[in-house]
């Protein structure tokens, strides 16, 4: 299989994202200690294989605007989350609204990845089938 340039931003995320992703569920829900039990390992696994999946598909992937938009409003809102329960200011509006923000800026991922996926992959794939078709027929 040949590699383009068009790929290695799938590489950079394959090889990144897995970690970080592990790294930000441990912080999250303060899991550090889990020693003896399969947990760390389940988790790193899960998280390997999805973003594998999403790395194999991102050459599909031509506007990384708005994914590296949305991934950066994620993490400004975990570290602002993080940051609140560190000075214990967790009871005001601003920490539940920072909640959020981070929630849809997951949700905006996701979304923009998958449609991305739909117009640059999928829909292309049908459109040839749909043309072998009707070449098949005349």
């Amino acid at each position: 299989m040949k590699f383009h340039r068009s790929d290695l931003p799938g590489i950079i995320f394959a090889i990144l994202a897995p970690a970080g992703m592990v790294l930000l569920i441990l912080a999250s829900y303060e899991i550090w200690d889990h020693h003896g039990t399969p947990l760390l390992g389940m988790i790193a696994g899960n998280i390997a294989a999805g973003a594998g999946i999403l790395a194999a598909f991102s050459r599909f992937i031509e506007k990384w605007d708005a994914i590296i938009t949305f991934l950066l409003l994620i993490a400004i809102s975990v570290i602002t989350v993080l940051t609140f329960q560190g000075i214990e200011y967790t009871s005001n509006p601003y920490y539940t609204l920072i909640k959020w923000v981070g929630v849809f800026g997951f949700l905006g991922f996701n979304v923009s990845v998958i449609l991305q996926l739909l117009r640059n992959g999928l829909e292309p794939a049908l459109n040839r089938r749909d043309e072998r078709s009707a070449t098949k027929d005349n």
